[in-house]
Formats: structure tokens, sequence, C-alpha cells
């Protein structure tokens, strides 16, 4: 298995055979701002930084696009743009696949909690919560943007099992995906990312530790770092604190191989 972080959530995984690209975020340096997208920036425009690649080489080879809801840093113009029509992509629910059949895409599959068989690879759809949803979703939908989000574990006969927790915060749902799949590698949405008064929408420091504590034994990689307006914690925070031995936070462009 071999894990390629791109930047932000966007990640290439050779697994099974199969290589994966998940949540294609393609845009420019500083190329979102309040024109091009209805997400509120903070501070500057973003990305932050460029793209370690190409789209065109990101998107080369690949079998399948995962992409865990329509955020624009998740999904955005550019990559909606660069990929092709007929993409295999895997998505959490109708809504996010009626939307991306109104763009012209043509191949998209809705993956199930009960698992998703891709080419031999079973795919698990997993529950998450983007925030605390009373106060997270009002702010969302004002923006205009949904609040569900999922996560996707990936298993196979012939790798470990690895799974994406998506953007959550820690909580019962994330919990009962690993008392149910037990994965050995966990990538974790970890920036603490925040708009407005929505409180934390995926996991923080607080959050590793109680990951962490709750189930030892997984191997857990940090994700979504160092790219958006709306961060509060970063790689270099991650390295200097009292989690730095918990969680590796690979950089930007950064290839893993992971056994």
């Amino acid at each position: 298995m071999k894990l390629h972080q791109i930047r932000n959530a966007t990640m290439i995984l050779d697994y099974a055979g199969r290589r994966f690209l998940t949540d294609p975020m393609f845009a420019p340096k500083e190329g979102v701002n309040g024109e091009e997208s209805d997400e509120p920036v903070i501070d500057k425009p973003w990305p932050f930084h460029s793209l370690p690649l190409p789209p065109k080489d990101i998107v080369k080879n690949i079998d399948a696009v995962i992409i865990t809801h329509l955020h624009a840093d998740h999904f955005d113009k550019s990559a909606q743009e660069i990929l092709p029509k007929n993409t295999k992509i895997f998505v959490q629910d109708f809504f996010d696949k009626n939307a991306l059949e109104k763009e012209g895409f043509n191949n998209i599959e809705i993956l199930q909690e009960e698992g998703t068989d891709f080419e031999g690879i079973n795919l698990y759809k997993t529950e998450c919560r983007h925030g605390k949803r009373e106060i997270a979703e009002p702010i969302f939908l004002a923006n205009g943007m949904r609040w569900e989000a999922m996560g996707v574990v990936f298993k196979s006969e012939t790798e470990p099992t690895l799974y994406l927790t998506g953007d959550t915060v820690f909580c019962e749902e994330v919990c009962r995906a690993i008392d149910t799949h037990r994965p050995k590698y966990i990538i974790v949405n970890t920036d603490c990312s925040k708009i407005s008064y929505s409180g934390p929408l995926n996991m923080g420091i607080e959050d590793i530790k109680n990951l962490n504590a709750f189930y030892p034994e997984g191997k857990l990689i940090a994700g979504h770092m160092d790219t958006v307006g709306y961060s509060t914690l970063s790689r270099a925070d991650l390295r200097t604190s009292n989690v730095k031995d918990l969680i590796y936070a690979p950089a930007d462009g950064e290839i893993m191989l992971l056994d």
C-alpha cells in the first residue's frame, strides 16, 4: 500500500492493485476567494501552497475518485474541469450524486455502510460529525453548504485495513467505525478548521488524544493540513505539541509506503 499526500485532503492511495484519488482540489495557490467559492475565506486567499505536481499527472492512471463531500476544499471547480466526465466517482448520498450528474459526470456510485465492492476491494461508508451539528449546520447552510460528510474504510485480503475519517470531530460515529473495522491505519483530517462561530469542524489536539486513548493500536496519519484559510492547527503545531508522537503529518508531495 502506498499513500501519496498531495495537498489538503487530496491524496493518491495505491491499494490492492488499484489507484484511488481522494477529495481532489486542484485550485492554484491563492486561487480561491470570495468570488470563486461559497465558503468564507479567512485572512487571505487560499490554497496557501501550490500543488506538488500538475493536475494532469495527479489524475493519470486513477481507477476511482472518492469525494467525501462537496465543499470547495474537497472538490473544487478546477478538479471539476480536469477530471474526465466518465471517471468512476464514489460519493456519500443521492444529493451529491445528483449534483455531480448535473455537472456532466456519468459514472457515479453511492458508497454503502454495509460495504461496496470495487474490483475486489471493499469500501465502507462511515458517518461523520462535521462539527457540532446544531451550531455548524446553520452556518454551513447560510454559506450554501451542507453539513453532511462521510469517511471511508478500505478493506482487502491483501492489504491492511485503512480508515479515512473524513471531516469529523472525534465522536461516537468514529468509535463505531473503529470498533467495526479495526483499521491498522487511520488518516485523520486534523487542521481543526473553524468558520465564523462554528467551533471545530474536524479534529484537533484533544481529538487526537481521545482517538489514541480509545484505539492506541491505530497508526495515525494527519491530512487536511496547511492549505485552507480557516485552519487553526498546522503541521508545525502538531510537531511541537504533546501529541507529536501519536500522529505523523506527511508533507505535501510526500510518499509513504504502508505495510
